[in-house]
């Protein structure tokens, strides 16, 4: 395709005969950029809904990768919970202890209770400093009061004919961080 240089006429070349040929108006200068801008516009179109799709599949897969992601990280995230709980609750039970925030009577009285024996004789070991704060405290007979430095305050262990219970803060809490891990099936 060439167009002559004195006029506007556009001359074409074929190699084979047409069978049918159709007159334009304007000038095959515009004819050209008519079909280049129509080429250009389906070429943009056609980017757009491969760059859709593209886009498409991307979010597919990583929607996938999220949710596999939160299947294996959730229990996680609930046990580390969980583990956090339990240990914001030791160090509040701790600073409460030192503090002597603790119900000492109504711990001896529960783990009495919880000891089976009824008014039969007992030794309560519990720390000093929570034997002094019992002092003044009157318990059933049979049941003395020693302080024993080899147990933590807040703590008590309570000797009967049976055997020894043991209350213990921290094994309390593991209990608790056990169940609940247990209910979670983590």
């Amino acid at each position: 395709m060439s167009s002559s240089p004195n006029t506007d006429e556009l001359v074409v070349t074929l190699r084979r005969i047409p069978k049918s040929v159709r007159v334009v108006p304007g000038t095959g200068a515009d004819y050209v950029t008519t079909c280049l801008r129509a080429e250009f516009a389906r070429g943009v179109e056609e980017g757009r809904r491969l760059a859709t799709q593209e886009a498409a599949g991307a979010m597919e897969r990583a929607s996938a990768e999220l949710a596999t992601a939160c299947e294996r990280l959730v229990p996680d995230l609930a046990a580390s919970a969980v583990d956090l709980a339990v240990d914001i609750a030791r160090s509040v039970v701790r600073n409460e202890v030192s503090l002597k925030h603790h119900d000492i009577e109504k711990i001896v009285r529960e783990t009495l209770a919880a000891s089976g024996v009824g008014r039969g004789a007992c030794v309560v070991h519990v720390n000093p400093v929570d034997a002094e704060r019992l002092k003044p405290i009157p318990f059933r007979n049979g049941t003395k009061i020693e302080a024993d430095p080899e147990v933590a305050a807040g703590d008590v262990h309570v000797t009967t004919p049976h055997g020894v219970l043991v209350r213990d803060q921290d094994e309390v809490l593991e209990a608790i961080r056990d169940r609940i891990r247990g209910e979670l099936g983590a």
